[in-house]
């Protein structure tokens, strides 16, 4: 049987050396108020023109498209409000499948490329690989 890496079409980026350790990765509840209709997710690694992204297993995605927007700032314990940058753009869903003890790992293109948040993970591809944290949430596109 052949291997499936072998049958991808471009390289993968794999990101955080948390996959390979389930007891290191974050709660599911870090995501800003403005961003509560969505799931929370996790950026696991990229590809030209798409991602892999883990959900909670408590929160599926059902719909083929969503905006997936990357947060980037960080929440102080001091404050109520979260300092947040964040890129976005539209994915379409291509498949999801458990994880067991993480959650829910979805398969996710990009329908337009060059999205913000394209750019922005391949432009910051050495430090996402040398385990910074992406987080994202993903909302429902509007029929």
């Amino acid at each position: 049987m052949s291997d499936p890496a072998d049958l991808r079409q471009h390289a993968r980026t794999d990101f955080l050396a948390a996959q390979h350790d389930a007891e290191s990765l974050p709660g599911w509840v870090f995501k800003p108020v403005q961003f509560s209709q969505g799931p929370a997710g996790l950026v696991l690694n990229m590809s030209d023109g798409g991602l892999q992204v883990l959900t909670s297993a408590t929160e599926p995605l059902a719909d083929s498209r969503y905006e997936v927007v990357l947060l980037l700032g960080r929440s102080d314990m001091d404050c109520n409000d979260e300092q947040v940058s964040w890129f976005n753009g539209i994915v379409e869903r291509k498949w999801s499948r458990p994880v067991p003890r993480m959650g829910i790992l979805h398969g996710l293109s990009f329908a337009a490329r060059n999205s913000t948040a394209e750019q922005f993970l391949s432009s910051h591809q050495a430090a996402l690989e040398s385990g910074q944290w992406v987080r994202c949430v993903l909302l429902k596109v509007p029929s």
